[in-house]
């Protein structure tokens, strides 16, 4: 068929549209979609979204436009689409990469696999996002493709312009549902306080209703203008009624719905959590497998490591500590960062990658801290105070940025890339504090009741706070810690090589050994506390000096005071970290900010009534030692020599591995290095999957016409072969861009076409097949799919490469409602021959 005849063809469409109708169409949806917009601000809260968001529906307007202008086909306005968002994806969805090349390659990357792996970052990353890396992607995908599909449906008419509203709601959909978890405060109405999600839901109700409305209105007065203008015939006054039923039905709707959520729905959902995709989400990270700091704290001290620098910290003035890691979880056999059994929703088990900003509290002093790596490898991330920001300088900054994660809870920060840190390594943290720290002693209990069961406190620690006790809240935890210190002895180890001390006792200058165990079990706290009894049982008095006896240090320290603070209602946790300064000259500091590996402490951290965690040092003394009878009541004086590298731990049966060791499913032994295999391996598979991504919706949509083609050919029944043959005919000329068959028959269609010889020759065969009263043979049936081959094959005749490509793959076949000649149409055989 010639182009000119084509041309024809598609001229026959309806009547033209007046332009008003599709900018007040445009109006309308664009107001939906600015609904969405306002339910995903909280995601960002950003100016850099607002412009985003701003771009996405000016673009998508655009595009839409010369789809209808031009009309274009749907897959080349998809191209258009994609093209757009991957033009304007590196500029306006990560702005940040745009400082050099690298960064910008980088920003590109992401941008261009946010529709597959973006939707992590927003659930994995802590909320408001801002402009971090290529976060906005996502957005400016939802944006602009909602705003090109329902503007190219609603403009293009047709029976499927209510998908045109539902596509326009879905930006408002992803706000909601990748939103935080905690419903947010919005405006109150007398009594009635109202959230920010139902002014979303109320919203997006009245925007989808007067998208609806007006289309229903504004179609029914073209149907009438049409009428009009073909009959000569006007209608009478205007159904003002009918329209004023209408209006005051709309109006009903919406104000049941405001009641719901006004009244209604705050008070049937009060206290019930918001169920979104994030609290779906679990981002423990799997840290309960990491080994416990505290029950490493030994390893330390040995010789190899002592002097050995970590890194060094610049901080601003007043900052006293550097903290690695918090354990706020005890179970009587290991202190934890995270409680493998705790639920999704606990804060303080909770680490998400951190966004360009972290709100600094009320109140609170902020400063800038910069950390160099020189000797630091572990998973725990040395931070200062509570962590607002974290810039990495370097080659790799964009791989550690990725796997920082941070947990505001309790101001930990762990970093999960590959490798991980590693010496040179620098980065400049955002720091904040409180500008004012509440003494110990001046705290006030949170609680009455402990939160850790008589199972997991030992009883003799009980028995010795009851003998103990001074003063309640505050200073009375002041006063037992301070007991507990000046009544404990600092040691490192169980055995020493005493013509070759380790560096740590050499540091400590006049000291004299005294063997301790390792462990910080329940078990190993009821015998620092049995120690310390059977001292005072046997000495008595209250000299300090002379009840010296319970031997350990920061490890068994730390949990026992945290013990004592939960048994007296403070919240409590154990942080393992490094003091740059100190008033006690006996604790270990980092030297102008260097941190060596024999600087490392356990510390207390409680919380009474108020918000802030006051740090207590628990460190025990080592200047007066144990008195020689407590002394033989410790461990042999010459002990066995445990040789580590021969030693091998053995796990009770109901032990937990990270009490002492890795899971037995943790691999040690030394493997080939597969490094390059599986990153090889990874970029096959992310290249393959994004070809998948790029070629597969083409290639499913010509395997499914190939399919149906195959089977209208292998059809037993000799009428369907010739009436699936037919049908192949005219799917084929739909997809080279002809129109539908409508009520057109056989013959006329042929003509419609260009009364080709071959399509004459179909529309005869096929007209037969049903009607004739004898029935057509299997030559008959092989001769006309051969014809049809032929007919298919002349339709692509004057086509370029990528006209052809564009009927193999165009969706106007598949979709368009097919005119099928039903059972109840189709006259029986035996009627035929009447």
């Amino acid at each position: 068929m010639s182009a000119p005849a084509r041309r024809d063809l598609r001229a026959r469409r309806t009547p033209r549209t007046p332009w008003r109708f599709f900018v007040l169409q445009a109006v309308v949806l664009l107001l939906v979609l600015a609904v969405g917009a306002f339910a995903a601000w909280p995601i960002y809260r950003s100016a850099a979204f607002v412009i985003v968001v701003a771009a996405a529906l000016v673009a998508g307007t655009a595009i839409a436009a010369a789809g209808l202008r031009w009309r274009l086909n749907g897959w080349w306005i998809a191209l258009a689409a994609i093209a757009t968002y991957v033009v304007l994806g590196l500029p306006l969805a990560a702005p940040g990469s745009l400082g050099s090349l690298p960064q910008a390659l980088q920003g590109l990357r992401g941008v261009v696999t946010a529709p597959v792996t973006g939707w992590k970052d927003l659930l994995t990353l802590e909320l408001p996002l801002g402009s971090y890396q290529a976060t906005l992607a996502p957005a400016l995908l939802v944006f602009l493709g909602s705003t090109v599909l329902a503007l190219s449906v609603a403009w293009r008419g047709g029976r499927w312009w209510p998908l045109a509203v539902v596509t326009a709601l879905v930006p408002t959909v992803f706000g909601v549902a990748f939103g935080s978890t905690a419903p947010m405060p919005g405006p109150a109405v007398g009594p009635v306080a109202l959230s920010r999600e139902a002014l979303v839901g109320m919203a997006a109700l009245v925007a989808a209703l007067i998208a609806i409305v007006w289309r229903t209105t504004a179609d029914r007065r073209r149907a009438i203008a049409t009428a009009t203008a073909a009959t000569g015939v006007r209608s009478g006054s205007r159904p003002i009624r009918g329209l004023a039923g209408r209006i005051a039905t709309a109006a009903g709707m919406v104000a049941v719905g405001l009641v719901g959520a006004t009244i209604v729905a705050p008070w049937a959902l009060a206290g019930a959590p918001r169920d979104v995709l994030r609290a779906d989400v679990d981002p423990r990270l799997e840290l309960a497998a990491e080994l416990s700091p505290l029950g490493q704290y030994r390893t330390w001290f040995s010789d190899d490591r002592f002097d050995q620098p970590m890194f060094r910290v610049t901080a601003p003035e007043g900052v006293d500590r550097v903290r690695l890691a918090t354990l706020p979880f005890y179970d009587g056999r290991v202190a934890r960062v995270v409680d493998p059994a705790a639920p999704a929703g606990d804060p303080r088990s909770s680490f998400t990658r951190v966004p360009s900003a972290l709100p600094a509290g009320a109140g609170s002093v902020t400063g800038s801290a910069r950390i160099a790596i020189e000797g630091w490898d572990g998973v725990w991330m040395p931070t200062v105070d509570a962590v607002t920001s974290v810039d990495f300088d370097g080659a790799d900054a964009a791989t550690l940025a990725d796997g920082f994660y941070y947990n505001a809870e309790t101001s930990a920060g762990v970093q999960l890339a590959d490798p991980g840190l590693q010496p040179g390594a620098e980065y400049r943290q955002g720091t904040a504090r409180p500008e004012a720290v509440p003494a110990l002693g001046s705290l006030e209990p949170a609680r009455g009741t402990p939160t850790l069961g008589d199972d997991v406190v030992p009883e003799s620690l009980v028995r010795w706070m009851d003998e103990h006790a001074n003063g309640s809240g505050g200073a009375g935890l002041e006063h037992l810690i301070d007991l507990l210190r000046a009544r404990g002895f600092l040691s490192h180890a169980l055995t020493i090589d005493t013509a070759a001390p380790p560096a740590w006792i050499t540091d400590l200058g006049d000291y004299a050994f005294q063997p301790s165990r390792a462990g910080h079990s329940t078990d190993r706290i009821d015998q620092l506390f049995g120690d310390l009894l059977a001292r005072e049982d046997e000495v008595g008095g209250e000299d300090d000096a002379a009840l010296v006896a319970a031997i350990g240090d920061d490890e068994q320290f730390a949990v026992a005071a945290m013990m004592i603070a939960d048994r007296l209602g403070f919240d409590a946790r154990i942080v393992v970290g490094m003091r740059l300064q100190s008033t006690d000259d006996t604790l270990a500091t980092c030297d102008d900010g260097l941190c060596t590996a024999g600087d490392i402490s356990a510390w207390l951290e409680v919380r009474g009534l108020g918000p802030d965690w006051v740090a207590v040092d628990v460190t025990p003394q080592h200047a007066v030692f144990p008195s020689p009878d407590t002394q033989q009541r410790q461990d042999p004086k010459i002990p066995t020599d445990v040789r580590q590298e021969q030693a091998e731990t053995v796990q009770p049966a109901e032990a937990n591995p990270s009490d002492g060791g890795r899971s037995p499913s943790d691999d040690t032994a030394t493997s080939r290095d597969l490094t390059a295999l599986w990153t090889a391996l990874r970029i096959g598979g992310i290249s393959l999957l994004v070809l998948l991504l790029l070629v597969g919706p083409f290639a499913l949509i010509v395997l499914a016409k190939l399919v149906r083609r195959r089977g209208r050919r292998a059809s037993t029944d000799p009428v369907e072969r010739f009436t699936g043959g037919w049908q192949e005919f005219v799917d084929s000329a739909v997809d080279h861009g002809l129109p539908g068959p409508g009520s057109l028959t056989r013959q006329e269609l042929v003509v419609a076409y260009g009364g080709s010889v071959g399509a004459t020759e179909l529309a005869t065969l096929a007209d037969r097949s049903v009607f004739d009263a004898a029935p057509p043979d299997e030559d008959e049936a092989e001769r006309f799919w051969r014809i049809v081959e032929s007919e298919r094959s002349r339709l692509d005749e004057g086509l370029g490469f990528w006209a052809r490509l564009r009927a193999r793959v165009s969706l106007r076949s598949l979709v368009r409602r097919e005119r099928r000649v039903g059972r109840a149409q189709r006259l029986p055989r035996g009627r035929r021959d009447r």
